[in-house]
């Protein structure tokens, strides 16, 4: 008889298996809309889970109730929050939050056992520990602004806003009022109506110290299911086979061997592939390891798009570039033009040239680029003054709200990208064909156009649909040699303009860039003078012989960007702005904004230590201090290293609803700016496409409100609400907004994470490709030897940031690879960013944050899995010391 399965009432009788089950129907967190699923576990079958020691059967406390934990919680005994897991699920410690309700008080949970089964995202019950349990934690150094700091911008509800005389009302940062016209929205969010702690108390929790808590109960699994994994070691003679997730923020995962028999290959050589698996709901409190399903074996370890595949699905980015039949029905064939008369019903303007709206426009994007969401045109009008437009595909044309489509689209967030290929947010038949602005047809768009001076002083705006046609698809290898003065007319593709037209078109574009450029020098310089920061890195790319092969790269340069992508930026964030101005005027609560705190100053201790040690100094009093910092060691050998521990000290910038600005500023840091969004990309990501579509809204409330101005309403008279307007069904309520800029915050960080991961994947197949090539020659080992810099000190590990490759490392003190030259564990400081390596016996080398060292790098050929070692070349040994300081004794 086959195994039981313990939980099951047939008990020795059952014979399916969970994997032979028929699946069930899920339902995704957006929009209600079904997920389809490959396999589904009964909850009343799980496989016989036999603890195999008395650790493993104590390990955990069984949970409280459902009803224990809505008692608890609306008695303020429990809190409800988030689990976050910052670095490894090895790690000691993690944290539970709830930004909203505790005001960025955050709970400390340490050890498995307080962890209790939790995973990273789920959302649960916590009980706080005793006052006498709370740790104490370093005070914060706030940043105290200087004069050139941004203006915070704060957008009072309608409510409060009505009480108070006109002009103490909310107004945008050029002190024109918010329009109070919207009524309230109702929300449409049922999860958020229906939640039985949605009147819970809000607890009141000390930002003095760091509070401890254990977790009692699991409200919601919101954790990643699907995983690739590899086993730790052969199947033989093991009844439970334990495999670690690519995803380091979860657990070891075991895997009942009976499982395994639908895949022999793996049987057989159970180290050597990659498997996708599903963690089972249920995680047993006998159990020190969850449990899970394979679903398919991806294949051997180290081919590229089997640890693409992995690195896409440790990300989030569990799909392909492929979409269902549902999505893919609401496309049209061709782009749908308006005619004449359809044009002037929905206001939409034709600046196709010989309309009487023209305007020349032209696309500036990476060469191989094959999604264009942005193009400009200029026109020079005398008199100093240039029309200037920023024209974007206008998606939200062709993404029905509510759809199919658009339930994907949001699961989605974003496009993400990796080396060889990308995985798109929106079919490649609206990214490639219909909504990518090139020069194949007449194209719908989103304009927003000034008039503005040579030195960007705006004198008059307008912002629309638009219908346009590209002239000229422009590399930033054209317009900067454009700017430079060298420009090839042959370098760029005109096959599709009449030959009789193409030296008339040549010179437009020669002058639309330099009137471009013009203006952008003068934007950018007083943007920074403003306080503004660029904190642009230089990037890997990779050389192939076929860029659509899966073949190794021959080779790798780092490319940083050019004059000609500041022109394309400074337009692009001035466009974010003014948008998100427009928006807030008219939609004040429930638009959606792109927010960047200022840092904490404690953050950058170490840094302006090592810094101080070598003369120099840096001041992160305000974002224009910090800026004039860098500039000053702009030639700094390690002014890379310098900008990539800045970023890290920096907070994230994230997306929120503009309803939020009672509980944060909304302005921008890095960009000096009170007010921004994102507006200009909504091929790939979700949040432009949110913020189109409140953008129409906002223009025909403008418009609504202006013709009963006209009319002689009084203005405080005058209530829009959504169905006065022809597109007020694309508004959403805060509560709706708010979980749209919570879901694009997190895929926006997988999406980062996945193509620096895919980077790295690339480096290693070209370090291979090498030592195969100097093996096959019978020369010696390939290695690169690269600067390194020290950028922080762990408990257990310390990071090195590889300047020329742009690269970060861990490295780990214990040397337990064996990777490195040096004896036994190092000591370390971690608080102080110190360090002493240890040689020699008695002989120590002293480092801290900045110092710097030659490392070797290749191909590490014994590993399982794609990947390279970074070895640090010891000094010369009369840089090395006898004795190590107190702090590090």
């Amino acid at each position: 008889m086959s195994e039981c399965y313990s939980n099951c009432s047939k008990e020795g009788s059952c014979k399916s298996r969970a994997r032979r089950t028929k699946p069930k129907m899920g339902k995704t967190r957006f929009f209600n809309k079904p997920a389809r699923r490959e396999r589904s576990v009964p909850t009343q079958c799980v496989p016989a889970l036999a603890p195999s020691t008395p650790a493993q059967r104590e390990s955990f406390t069984p949970y409280i109730t459902r009803e224990e934990a809505i008692e608890g919680v609306m008695s303020g005994k429990y809190v409800r929050g988030t689990v976050a897991i910052n670095k490894k699920y090895s790690s000691a410690i993690c944290f539970v939050r709830n930004a909203k309700q505790w005001n960025d008080v955050d709970i400390l949970i340490e050890g498995k056992t307080d962890r209790n089964r939790a995973f990273n995202g789920d959302v649960v019950i916590v009980e706080i520990k005793p006052e006498e349990e709370w740790k104490s934690k370093d005070k914060e150094k706030p940043t105290n602004h200087d004069a050139a700091a941004v203006t915070s911008v704060h957008i009072r509800s309608r409510e409060e806003d009505m009480k108070l005389p006109k002009d103490q009302r909310s107004k945008l940062p050029d002190n024109r009022p918010v329009c109070r016209a919207l009524a309230v929205l109702q929300s449409r969010n049922k999860q958020a109506e229906e939640d039985p702690l949605a009147d819970a108390p809000k607890p009141n929790l000390s930002k003095d110290m760091l509070i401890t808590g254990r977790i009692v109960h699991i409200w919601k699994q919101d954790h990643q299911t699907k995983h690739v994994a590899r086993a730790l070691g052969p199947a033989e003679r093991k009844t439970w086979i334990r495999f670690a997730s690519y995803d380091d923020k979860y657990p070891h995962i075991e895997v009942h061997r009976n499982d395994l028999k639908e895949f022999q290959p793996l049987l057989e050589n159970t180290e050597g592939f990659l498997v996708y698996l599903e963690l089972m709901r249920e995680w047993g409190d006998k159990r020190f390891f969850p449990q899970a399903r394979i679903l398919k074996l991806l294949g051997a370890a180290d081919q590229v798009e089997v640890e693409s595949r992995a690195i896409l699905v440790q990300n989030g980015t569990d799909y392909t570039d492929e979409f269902d039949e549902e999505c893919m029905k609401v496309i049209p064939d061709k782009v749908p033009i308006p005619s004449e008369a359809e044009l002037l019903k929905e206001g939409r303007r034709d600046m196709r040239l010989g309309a009487k709206h023209e305007r020349f426009v032209c696309t500036i994007d990476p060469a191989t680029a094959r999604d264009l969401d942005d193009a400009l045109s200029c026109h020079d009008l005398g008199g100093g003054h240039y029309r200037v437009s920023v024209h974007i595909a206008d998606v939200c044309t062709f993404v029905p709200f509510g759809s199919a489509l658009d339930q994907e689209a949001l699961k989605r967030a974003t496009s993400v990208y990796l080396v060889q290929k990308v995985i798109p947010m929106l079919p490649r038949k609206l990214c490639e064909e219909h909504c990518s602005l090139n020069t194949l047809g007449d194209k719908l768009a989103f304009t927003v156009e000034w008039v503005m001076d040579a030195k960007g002083n705006i004198t008059s705006e307008w912002m629309g649909q638009t219908v346009i046609r590209n002239q000229c698809k422009l590399a930033y290898e054209n317009a900067q040699s454009i700017i430079d003065g060298n420009f090839d007319p042959n370098s760029i593709d005109l096959a599709h303009i009449s030959p009789s037209r193409r030296a008339w078109t040549v010179e437009r574009i020669k002058e639309s860039v330099k009137g471009l450029w013009k203006i952008a020098e003068h934007i950018r310089a007083a943007r920074h003078a403003r306080g503004a920061l660029s904190l642009n890195q230089a990037k890997m790319y990779f050389d192939f012989e076929d860029y659509n092969s899966n073949m190794a790269p021959k080779g790798w340069h780092m490319h940083e960007t050019a004059e000609a992508n500041w022109l394309v930026e400074e337009f692009m964030v001035l466009a974010n702005a003014r948008v998100t101005e427009k928006c807030i005027e008219y939609c004040p609560e429930v638009s959606l904004a792109r927010y960047h705190s200022p840092p904490d100053a404690s953050r950058f201790e170490s840094l302006i230590k090592a810094l101080g040690e070598q003369g120099l100094k840096l001041n992160v009093g305000s974002g224009k201090a910090l800026s004039t910092s860098l500039d000053n060691i702009s030639k700094h050998p390690q002014i890379e290293a310098i900008r990539a521990l800045t970023i890290r000290c920096m907070m994230l910038a994230k997306y929120c609803c503009t309803s939020e600005s009672a509980d944060h500023s909304l302005s921008h840091f890095a960009l000096n700016l009170p007010l921004y969004t994102h507006f200009t990309s909504p091929i790939r990501r979700y949040a432009d496409l949110v913020v189109h579509r409140v953008l129409k809204v906002a223009l025909e409330i403008e418009a609504l409100v202006k013709r009963k101005l006209r009319e002689g309403v009084a203005e405080e008279d005058i209530v829009v609400t959504p169905d006065d307007v022809p597109s007020g069904y694309l508004l959403l309520p805060e509560a709706d907004v708010t979980e749209i800029a919570l879901r694009c915050n997190t895929r926006k960080e997988e999406a980062r994470k996945a193509s620096d991961q895919s980077i790295v994947l690339y480096y290693c197949l070209y370090l291979q490709s090498l030592y195969k090539r100097w093996e096959a020659d019978g020369r010696t080992e390939y290695k690169e030897r690269h600067k390194a810099t020290l950028t922080k000190v762990q408990e257990k590990s310390f990071n090195i940031f590889v300047e020329s490759l742009g690269l970060d490392r861990e490295l780990f003190h214990d040397n337990g690879h064996k990777d490195q030259r040096w004896l036994g564990t190092n000591k370390k400081n971690a608080k102080q960013g110190s360090m002493c390596i240890q040689w020699e016996e008695g002989l120590f080398e002293e480092a801290s944050v900045l110092h710097r060292w030659d490392v070797l790098v290749w191909y590490k050929k014994e590993s399982k899995n794609l990947d390279f070692v970074c070895q640090i070349c010891p000094p010369d040994r009369s840089e090395l010391v006898g004795e190590v300081g107190a702090d590090l004794a």
